[in-house]
């Protein structure tokens, strides 16, 4: 019991991103440890996957709408959840910081969305996938969705690759090339959803710099479902919409974000002190 208190006031006390990286790590887990179960009494495998993959079938939707964004939380084989996490969490970290963990949630949960829609048209539109139905898992759109925001609004910032560093733009630029050139050979569903994950990302950036949110239903759509399980918690409004630039009026001083951007694109995330650290993620709360 004092084990699971522990794990649970560490678990409190994560940000969002590694929250989520954390569900990703167990509900990747979880599979292997029931069907090892299963084997040892005797019991024929059964897939708990099944009941949050996503399918391009109509019918099969109808029955699990859930699996629209769940299906984000399985992966396939270690590398695939190795390969999202990483995208996620050097990415996400920063975006986390100068956004907030309102926004971040909006980029990644609604880019899982529509990497699942993109998907889900795809195969019932094109005559190519007439008579496929294969079942799709991984979170890259959500971790593409991020990833491209954050290229989108900060395209001098530059990661380190082995010996030099490359901008986040090039980077961008290359995986959706990837993809689209991927399509025809194999994991098709996979890539459409890698682009509507980045299209997702691009779109909702460009609102951002015109004033507009245009994740807030999703806010919405949490805070009602918390409620829904939780009937002591009243409905409460916990968003509104705010301009993308900050006033001169704000608690937060513009010109000094821009000096922390500035030094962002020049020598990384990382070279930033734990104050101007905290100026970022104030600035992302307001």
């Amino acid at each position: 019991m004092e084990l699971i208190n522990s794990l649970k006031y560490k678990y409190d006390n994560l940000n969002i991103l590694s929250q989520i990286i954390v569900w990703m790590i167990i509900c990747f887990i979880v599979p292997f440890i029931l069907n090892t179960f299963l084997f040892l009494f005797n019991i024929s495998p059964y897939s708990i996957i099944d009941l949050f993959q996503v399918s391009p079938s109509i019918s099969e939707l109808f029955f699990k709408p859930w699996s629209l964004i769940t299906y984000g939380f399985f992966h396939a084989d270690l590398w695939h959840l190795l390969g999202n996490m990483i995208i996620l969490y050097f990415s996400g970290r920063v975006v986390l910081d100068l956004f907030g963990k309102e926004k971040f949630l909006k980029i990644f949960l609604i880019g899982l969305l529509f990497g699942s829609l993109t998907y889900l048209i795809s195969y019932n539109l094109f005559p190519v996938f007439k008579g496929l139905k294969p079942p799709m898992i991984g979170a890259s759109a959500g971790a593409m969705a991020v990833f491209v925001f954050l290229a989108a609004y900060m395209p001098h910032y530059s990661f380190r690759l082995v010996l030099f560093d490359v901008k986040i733009l090039y980077i961008a630029i290359f995986f959706i090339i990837v993809d689209v050139i991927q399509i025809p050979f194999g994991n098709s569903g996979g890539h459409l959803a890698h682009l509507g994950g980045a299209a997702w990302g691009y779109f909702y950036n460009s609102q951002l710099s015109k004033g507009k949110d245009s994740g807030d239903w999703l806010i919405n759509f949490i805070n009602y479902l918390k409620y829904f399980f939780n009937k002591k918690t009243k409905v409460r409004k916990v968003y509104k919409k705010k301009n993308y630039k900050k006033n001169s009026n704000q608690s937060i001083d513009q010109k000094k974000i821009d000096l922390i951007l500035d030094k962002i694109s020049k020598s990384g995330y990382d070279s930033l002190t734990k104050s101007e650290k905290e100026t970022l993620f104030k600035a992302g709360e307001n």
